[in-house]
């Protein structure tokens, strides 16, 4: 009779996981997020992972801000998502998600304002159960967290673009579920303080973004937190102060 996996003891450190156990953590990291998840997966093919499906719907009914990012369709990948695939992502939709499409993707992380998995593992059937997989399991609050949320803010964020979908055969009108959503939260511009949208990705009022574009340093320290206004060596990069860091629970701005 064979085992049955166990878990690995959860600890504060970093760990190197096999692929069950990467199935595992990620897992977890859906079932515990709090805030917001982004699942960063080249490929995809959600209509054969039901368990992740059902957790991703889990997250959605408990307001968790959930975001799926994959590859866009290129010369070298004809094949995207399965008709029934984008059926599933559809009511997932209806019920919350955001998808995002990254063209020449191939990075693999799964993030959240807790933890971040950074791994060899799409959501596919056969990454799950046929191919050698690794991960790596790091909780927020150390370095390696911040430098993978960095990575995903600069490097795959900017790059994101809401998901083109047809609408279902039976409705006539335009699918609205990939629209250009706004925050509809008040931030502050990092260089004068004065008020303007919450959106990470562009902390500055227009004045002063033409000013920071001239040299475009996105380390250099400016005055005001983009949240909650106060004086605070905020940068394009790091716009936020620890706590309003602590409590933005947009997640990875696209």
């Amino acid at each position: 009779m064979s085992k049955v996996a166990e878990k690995p003891v959860p600890s504060e450190g970093v760990e190197v996981v096999g692929k069950t156990h990467t199935i595992l953590r990620l897992h977890d990291l859906l079932d515990e997020a709090q805030k917001w998840v982004t699942l960063v997966s080249p490929y995809l093919a959600i209509e054969k992972l039901r368990d992740v499906e059902r957790k991703i719907r889990n997250a959605l009914s408990r307001k968790v801000t959930v975001t799926l990012v994959i590859r866009a369709r290129d010369a070298h990948q004809n094949s995207g998502p399965s008709t029934k695939g984008l059926d599933m992502i559809r009511r997932l939709v209806e019920q919350g998600l955001k998808v995002y499409e990254v063209p020449d993707l191939h990075a693999k992380v799964y993030v959240s304002e807790r933890h971040a998995l950074v791994t060899s593992l799409n959501l596919l059937e056969s990454s799950f159960n046929n191919s050698i997989e690794i991960g790596i399991w790091v909780p927020a609050g150390r370095t390696e967290y911040g430098k993978i949320l960095e990575f995903v803010r600069k490097e795959v964020a900017p790059h994101g673009r809401p998901l083109s979908m047809p609408a279902p055969e039976e409705e006539d009108d335009d699918n609205p579920f990939f629209e250009d959503e706004e925050l509809g939260e008040t931030g502050h511009c990092i260089r004068c303080g004065e008020t303007l949208e919450l959106n990470p990705s562009k902390p500055y009022c227009a004045e002063h973004y033409a000013v920071w574009a001239r040299y475009s340093n996105p380390d250099y320290r400016d005055s005001f937190c983009h949240g909650c206004g106060d004086e605070y060596p905020a940068t394009k990069n790091k716009p936020f102060c620890r706590d309003c860091f602590d409590e933005y629970d947009g997640g990875i701005p696209f």
